[in-house]
């Protein structure tokens, strides 16, 4: 039977760009990191039995309780932060790196369907807000090692549990966007627990132009009481002298 549940889903950003035998490495980190966020949030007991958790290749959807909205809206993205945060040396030690879209939503779905567990409209939704441009450009355009997630809220989300006072957070810590996935376009609200601008350490280049090479004196160049002149340049090393030239007895 349908009830209404919560829906979370996250998504490794550039998770393909690894070599596939560092795939199954990484995708157990996620699973790592997702319960010690989910430990820190109060929220293990809800993890461990959670009926509907299911691999993306690249991320997880589970569906919990609803209850459990307000510890996920609120506490669960900064303690998924750390987790990454604290993962993060040896991940690129190692040559490899770990960031995560989240995306909360709330909706009816069956949990517990044999046949087809997890299978409704909610369910779409919640993947859609996942591959939303604006929850990619919020990890893009945001430097890999400050920022490690970006979330983002379903509008039925927000209203009832930011909005309706059910957490710590207030409205002006999330930013509303604009969804379009497919046939999906609807408001969502955007938070970054730890925002940072976009870095990408550039060379130091010289544009100096160099300085030109002196020119020779107007009257030419005198060596031992001999005048040289000419139309090019003329260079002196020791006793010899090569270039276009004219002497003259001084």
């Amino acid at each position: 039977m349908e009830k209404h549940r919560t829906l979370l889903t996250v998504d490794a950003e550039k998770f393909s760009a690894h070599r596939d035998s560092e795939l199954p490495r990484l995708h157990m980190k996620i699973r790592h990191v997702l319960a010690a966020a989910c430990s820190a949030s109060g929220l293990a007991g809800t993890w461990k039995s959670v009926r509907f958790l299911e691999s993306t290749g690249d991320g997880i959807l589970a569906i919990l309780p609803e209850e459990a909205i307000p510890a996920l809206v609120d506490s669960f993205p900064l303690r998924l932060q750390d987790a990454l945060a604290a993962v993060a040396p040896k991940l690129r030690a190692a040559g490899l790196r770990l960031r995560l879209r989240v995306a909360l939503h709330v909706g009816l779905v069956d949990d517990e369907r044999a046949e087809a567990p997890g299978i409704s409209a909610a369910t779409i939704d919640v993947c859609r807000l996942l591959d939303s441009a604006p929850l990619r450009d919020a990890l893009r355009q945001s430097d890999p090692n400050v920022t490690f997630i970006a979330l983002l809220l379903s509008q039925e989300v927000f209203t009832t549990y930011v909005a309706g006072g059910r957490t710590r957070l207030r409205e002006s810590q999330f930013t509303p966007v604009q969804v379009a996935v497919k046939q999906f376009s609807r408001t969502a609200y955007l938070r970054v627990p730890v925002p940072s601008g976009a870095y990408e350490p550039e060379l130091a280049v010289d544009t100096a132009e160099p300085a030109p090479a002196p020119s020779p004196p107007a009257g030419g160049i005198s060596l031992n009481g001999v005048t040289i002149n000419g139309q090019g340049s003329q260079n002196i090393l020791g006793n010899t002298v090569s270039g276009d030239f004219n002497a003259e007895k001084s």
